[in-house]
């Protein structure tokens, strides 16, 4: 189901959006804008192969989606991810758009909740090309706080995908952002998401 107001398809989820409320529908073909300078695909090659072959950019997450759960009686569960990460290098931005969200949930004895959500894709552009990443690798952890309180935490660690048909891209969070809430009188939230990543650019073959 997609969100037409985040651009973002949600896996398991059905009638409102998670993270804004606006109702899911079926099919959503989500189109983003470039922002800042624009470079020509040929001179973003170019850069690369300047570079030795491999040219990093570093991202900041710049929004963050989140969204809650709960479960009778005292389990809750809390989902979070990098809704948009943006970047700079050589005057250049990149600029990343989560627009796929995967999410998973599991609770354990006495009531302890875990729940996880990750960026199963993000699009988006470098210099103004075009970049679409898939996830390969996500990192879990659960954490449990007294008297039944528990926090599940996952983000997007690895991403692979290409930009353009010259260039291989590889996206690895280097900084996770966390954070925990509660609610009456045992539900226990956990969020997390990839705060700050490298995305690789290199040359195919």
């Amino acid at each position: 189901m997609f969100c037409p107001e985040c651009k973002c398809e949600f896996i398991g989820w059905k009638a409102k959006c998670p993270a804004c409320k606006t109702p899911l529908v079926e099919k959503f073909l989500p189109r983003y804008q470039p922002q800042g300078k624009t470079i020509a695909y040929d001179d973003l090659v170019a850069l690369v192969r300047e570079a030795g072959g491999r040219l990093d950019i570093e991202l900041t997450a710049t929004e963050v989606g989140k969204a809650r759960k709960f479960r009778f009686p005292y389990v809750g569960y809390g989902f979070a991810w990098a809704k948009r990460m943006a970047g700079n290098k050589n005057d250049m931005s990149i600029e990343l758009w989560t627009s796929e969200v995967g999410t998973d949930r599991s609770w354990s004895f006495f009531y302890f909740g875990h729940g996880f959500a990750w960026a199963r894709r993000m699009q988006g552009y470098v210099g103004g090309n075009e970049i679409d990443l898939v996830v390969t690798e996500v990192a879990r952890e659960k954490k449990w706080h007294f008297p039944f309180r528990g926090y599940g935490y996952a983000w997007t660690m690895e991403m692979s995908g290409e930009c353009g048909e010259r260039l291989r891209a590889k996206f690895v969070t280097t900084k996770t952002g966390r954070e925990r809430d509660y609610g009456f009188p045992y539900q226990g939230y956990g969020y997390a998401w990839a705060d700050k990543a490298v995305v690789a650019l290199t040359l195919v073959g």
